[in-house]
């Protein structure tokens, strides 16, 4: 979904002031449930129960199965929001040699994004389908998401003045998305197919399985959401943290939740869509102008 794409610690929220959740994000959308205000005014529609295939599959990761969501056609893509960080970036290099700093090369403008298959699948893990993959419990327990870049310096005195002008003015050349009805809508439309899916009786059920898995297993735990938050909070997984976590690794796979939830969330939200095709395809289009005018923009600038 559009984001604003840097900053000099970690990326602006992606979440719409209205949306209230507890999340980590992921292709634009809240990946946890969220209870959600009105906004976007979406279509007054009361989708049915989608079917879905006995065992349905199991993304390869969390954030795979999110971004292969439906609604995630609808907004920035991973190669539109790496895009337009570059050309933001690229933007801010040439103002900030424009105001005479001719060594800055935007090395305090980080990105934080998955780029190994370790980071692809620690990257929104747990959520209320209960995935976790293997290899992120053995190594990490529920120690997960994206880690902080590494490398960028921070700026002070006149050139973080200039920074920060340079910085607006490139944000009003590439204007987020956050404030149109499209983005408003999608973020609604995601929070309602979550409440759908939670309630889904085949989706209460694989967590009924879930659980009962983890009491059996020694870890009792009524909400994958709840156990991943913890209490974990030492510097590294301890050893009853990992157990715990490869347990429910090993119950999403046997309760088949993970599945079920996707497959029932998906179905919701393109009922969702097709109640609400106007907005969204204006939504589409803004999101094509700017990732037209964020390429004619980077192709106008030097490299960096």
């Amino acid at each position: 979904m559009a984001s604003a794409r840097v900053t000099t610690a970690a990326p602006r929220s992606r979440r719409g002031a209205k949306v209230a959740c507890a999340v980590t994000m992921a292709a634009g959308l809240s990946a946890t449930g969220c209870s959600t205000n009105s906004v976007g005014s979406p279509a007054d529609m009361t989708p049915t129960p989608p079917v879905i295939e006995p065992s349905p599959p199991v993304p390869a990761t969390g954030r795979d199965g999110l971004t292969r969501l439906p609604l995630s056609a609808y907004g920035t893509s991973d190669k539109d929001d790496d895009l337009l960080f570059r050309t933001e970036r690229a933007l801010v290099v040439r103002c900030m040699k424009d105001r005479g700093h001719h060594s800055y090369a935007g090395q305090n403008m980080n990105r934080i994004e998955a780029r190994t298959d370790e980071d692809r699948e620690a990257a929104n893990p747990v959520g209320a389908w209960g995935y976790i993959g293997r290899a992120t419990a053995e190594e990490r327990g529920f120690h997960v998401g994206l880690r902080m870049p590494t490398g960028g310096t921070g700026v002070s005195g006149r050139t973080a003045e200039d920074y920060g002008a340079c910085s607006t003015e490139a944000k009003k050349q590439l204007p987020a998305l956050t404030n149109t009805d499209g983005w408003k809508l999608t973020q609604t439309l995601y929070g309602r197919s979550l409440q759908l899916a939670v309630a889904d009786r085949r989706v209460v059920a694989a967590r009924t399985r879930w659980s009962a898995c983890m009491t059996t297993a020694g870890h009792p735990a009524q909400d994958p959401e709840k156990l991943a938050a913890g209490p974990w909070k030492t510097v590294k997984p301890t050893a009853g943290e990992i157990a715990a976590a490869t347990a429910a690794e090993s119950c999403t796979r046997s309760s088949e939740l993970a599945g079920i939830h996707f497959a029932a969330l998906a179905g919701y939200q393109r009922q969702l869509i097709a109640a609400n095709v106007p907005v969204l395809t204006v939504y589409q289009k803004q999101v094509r102008d700017l990732t037209d005018k964020a390429t004619r923009l980077l192709a106008e600038s030097p490299a960096t």
